[in-house]
């Protein structure tokens, strides 16, 4: 009986480690990239976008404040006050009648008020602090575009970097595989009598290098690997996959100068930035200036109170009054403070236009190097094919030599060197082109 007991135990242990292994199978997840999925999944997690389209909101409730200054506010209120005793002030006007109280001693007073006041007229500042308002809620979204933008960069540069380390863990694999099948050949022919020590010790440097390339190779790929998963912020149990170990397609050749860095001017979010601060600085400066102007302001007023102060004699009773107002107020001195004022903003407003001018020139000139580098780049992926084509019929026909005893070892580790060059250069040759579009993307804002 224990030993049945034993083995219903053993076998549920070994259904729920099935279970549990056949539930970590299901729950592990593959995730699959390309540049643009890459990018769009750095922009839904990125904290620096959350970030910025918070500072987007606040702009839109400041601009949402500054309407609301061109509306009438509506106060109420209500006071209960416990005052001390005082001596009653009472007349006699009629020698055979009783005293008339003028200013009874009444301990508590009540009072309910409710009032209105519009501002008719503020010197420009309100129509000019919403004018402000609005541009600064333009610049907000613009800086959040230009945030979104370096994000998605990021996020293309981080894939295409961890695409061209993971080919190049593929291009060392297959030099060490050459390695490895040449030291065969080498023993082989050692025995055969066709081949020296120093042939086999050659090839046994030479696999050594070959696997010490790997090693650093997949290490390279492992922390590129990690920074995009940090950047896109996958979970440890999910596996990556990349589309573009090794892109066949390139992009497209770049359009002409002049065209792009037009395109640039109207779409860089940094220039409409910048432009919406300078027009939101010319409206405060006209917010500073109007305190220099008269304001004129309408109120009125209504209360209801126990005693009222407008009724004579005063009573212990409830009685209401209101009052309508207009009020004008002008400044006439004060010692230079609005002007001073007024000059800090304009000052900062030119200060701005010239950040502006010369933000313009580096657009143009961004755009104009990262034309540069994609017409580079597809200039060397040509070159890369070619030199990795000639290398890789180099390394065949020394191969071929070698084996009809035509050739050393060194001859084929010399071609085979030159082959991992080779392909080397192609893999930085042909993601370096998608780094240097996306680059280029960037600089004219698309």
């Amino acid at each position: 009986m224990r030993d049945t007991f034993r083995n219903r135990c053993g076998r549920t242990l070994v259904a729920a480690l099935l279970a549990a292994g056949l539930a970590a199978g299901a729950a592990a997840e593959t995730l699959k990239l390309n540049a643009d999925a890459a990018a769009r999944r750095a922009l839904e997690v990125s904290h620096g976008a959350a970030a910025a389209a918070q500072r987007v909101a606040g702009a839109s409730s400041k601009l949402a404040a500054a309407d609301a200054a061109r509306m009438p506010t509506i106060s109420a209120g209500a006071t209960v006050q416990e005052r001390s005793s005082v001596p009653e002030l009472a007349v006699r006007f009629d020698p055979t009648g009783p005293p008339l109280t003028i200013f009874p001693d009444i301990r508590t007073a009540y009072n309910v008020g409710l009032d209105v006041t519009q501002p008719l007229y503020t010197g420009g500042s309100v129509t000019a602090a919403r004018a402000a308002s609005r541009h600064e809620l333009d610049a907000a979204r613009a800086d959040e575009s230009s945030t979104r933008s370096a994000v998605a960069l990021n996020a293309r540069l981080a894939y295409w970097r961890t695409a061209a380390d993971l080919a190049s863990v593929d291009t060392a694999k297959s030099q060490q595989r050459r390695a490895e099948r040449l030291l065969e050949d080498a023993h082989s022919l050692r025995q055969a009598g066709m081949a020296v020590d120093a042939d086999v010790l050659a090839g046994e440097a030479r696999t050594a290098a070959a696997r010490l390339a790997v090693i650093r190779a997949q290490t390279a790929a492992d922390d590129a690997m990690a920074a995009l998963r940090s950047l896109l912020q996958v979970p440890s149990g999910t596996t990556v996959e990349l589309a573009d170990a090794m892109p066949a397609t390139l992009p497209a050749a770049p359009a002409p100068l002049p065209a792009l860095q037009e395109q640039a001017r109207k779409h860089r979010p940094e220039i409409d930035a910048l432009a919406a601060r300078v027009e939101a600085l010319g409206a405060r400066e006209e917010v500073a200036g109007a305190a220099s102007r008269p304001t004129v302001g309408a109120s009125a007023q209504w209360d209801l109170a126990r005693p009222n102060q407008r009724y004579l004699p005063m009573k212990d009773e409830w009685n209401d009054s209101w009052s309508i107002a207009i009020a004008a107020r002008w400044k006439l001195w004060d010692g230079g403070r609005t002007g001073a004022e007024t000059a800090v903003v304009r000052a900062e407003k030119r200060a701005l236009a010239e950040e502006l001018a010369d933000a313009r020139r580096r657009v143009d000139l961004d755009v104009e190097r990262a034309r540069l580098q994609v017409e580079s780049a597809l200039a060397a992926v040509t070159a890369a094919d070619a030199s990795r084509q000639a290398a890789a019929a180099r390394l065949t026909a020394e191969e071929e030599r070698y084996q009809a005893g035509l050739a050393t070892t060194s001859d084929v580790l010399a071609a085979q060197a030159d082959l991992a060059a080779a392909e080397t250069q192609q893999v930085e040759a042909r993601t370096g082109a998608w780094t240097a579009s996306a680059r280029l993307d960037w600089a004219v804002g698309r």
